[in-house]
């Protein structure tokens, strides 16, 4: 049988491990790749978490999406004079939402919605019930999440890049925000900010900084025009290089 070893995350790096054990882990990982036929990466940052670096055979198949159907298009109602931050994904201590939550309340006029799941959703949950400009509404399908991104102003994927795994994480928020044609704010150190700085799609800020998160988002909300710029970027660069339809004849 053929043998495609298709890696989303490295499992060395998943958490943060002794470094023995994680040296332990990380060489028998590499070590048995040698017996795929072929492998697939979801960012070529991987190739160098791997040990790979500049090996042409292994793939890049970006964690794309598919582009939503004009009925997954339909509009949700929403409060127009708000400005609204929304999140759908896992709900992890290793990802910021205090920050933003805290810029959102000192600005006003900002609604952040939260959907997903995780050991931090009931966390989440009991500040909405305390924060009216926060909104908790949990797990929703696929397609209500991207209904609800068609609607937002701005998108957020905020991890913590002292967790080995997350300075490569490709999440496919990064990428629904671009086909949705949204901003989105992500932290620095990471393969995301590198994306989004050179697709010009959004605001790269310093992890936790609460300050350069407030001044990001309210440089958005009293900007439309720079949202709608920064929104058709992304769209630009999903359609020329990350589409799904791209990546699905690569695979």
């Amino acid at each position: 049988r053929r043998l495609i070893y298709d890696i989303f995350d490295f499992y060395a790096e998943m958490v943060t491990l002794p470094s023995f054990v994680r040296s332990f882990a990380a060489a028998l990982d590499t070590s048995l790749m040698r017996f795929a036929d072929a492998i697939i990466v979801v960012d070529p940052s991987r190739l160098k978490q791997i040990g790979k670096e500049g090996d042409s055979s292994i793939h890049i198949i970006y964690n794309s999406p598919m582009d939503p159907t004009t009925s997954v298009i339909a509009g949700i109602p929403r409060e127009p004079t708000l400005f609204k931050i929304f999140y759908a994904g896992g709900l992890s201590v290793d990802r910021d939402f205090e920050t933003v939550l805290q810029a959102a309340k000192e600005i006003g006029g900002v609604q952040v919605e939260l959907a997903g799941y995780g050991c931090y959703a009931g966390h989440l949950r009991s500040i909405s019930e305390q924060e009216p400009h926060v909104t908790f509404i949990g797990t929703i399908p696929y397609d209500e999440v991207i209904r609800r991104t068609l609607q937002s102003d701005l998108l957020f994927a905020l991890y913590d890049p002292s967790v080995p795994n997350n300075r490569y994480a490709s999440p496919n928020k990064l990428f629904e925000a671009m086909m949705c044609g949204k901003p989105i704010l992500v932290s620095d150190e990471t393969t995301m900010a590198e994306i989004v700085r050179k697709e010009d799609c959004g605001i790269v800020v310093p992890y936790g900084d609460v300050d350069a998160t407030k001044r990001a988002i309210l440089t958005l909300k009293n900007d439309p025009a720079l949202c709608r710029r920064l929104g058709e970027n992304g769209r630009k660069a999903y359609e020329t290089k990350y589409s799904w339809e791209i990546m699905e004849e690569r695979l």
